[in-house]
């Protein structure tokens, strides 16, 4: 019995030390994206998903590090970047913008 919890608190402990978390602001066209604007992150197996709030501000927590893709819902499209997850939180203010007819997303 104190095997298993154990072996539960190493486990436990384990995917803890790789999770990761980015966050900062989204604007959409020069302002702050609409609230409520989904963001989602993806890294291999483990995905994140979060909204905006009214400022634009988002965060995003997933248990995995590494190279990663973010992708915006947002009308006309879902534009989507790479990005790279740390153990330690990493700011990424982003900006959406619009050109013949094509939505693209950037890091500010």
């Amino acid at each position: 019995m104190k095997t298993a919890a154990i072996a539960a608190a190493v486990l436990l402990a384990a995917a803890a030390a790789r999770a990761g978390e980015i966050y900062g602001t989204l604007s959409d066209e020069g302002k702050p994206a609409a609230a409520g604007t989904a963001l989602r992150l993806a890294c291999g197996d483990a995905a994140a998903q979060a909204k905006t709030d009214a400022y634009g501000s988002y965060s995003l927590k997933v248990n995995a590090t590494g190279k990663c893709t973010l992708s915006v819902t947002s009308p006309g499209g879902m534009p989507s970047m790479a990005v790279t997850v740390y153990e330690k939180s990493a700011r990424y203010d982003l900006a959406l913008s619009r050109a013949g007819g094509k939505i693209t997303l950037r890091r500010k």
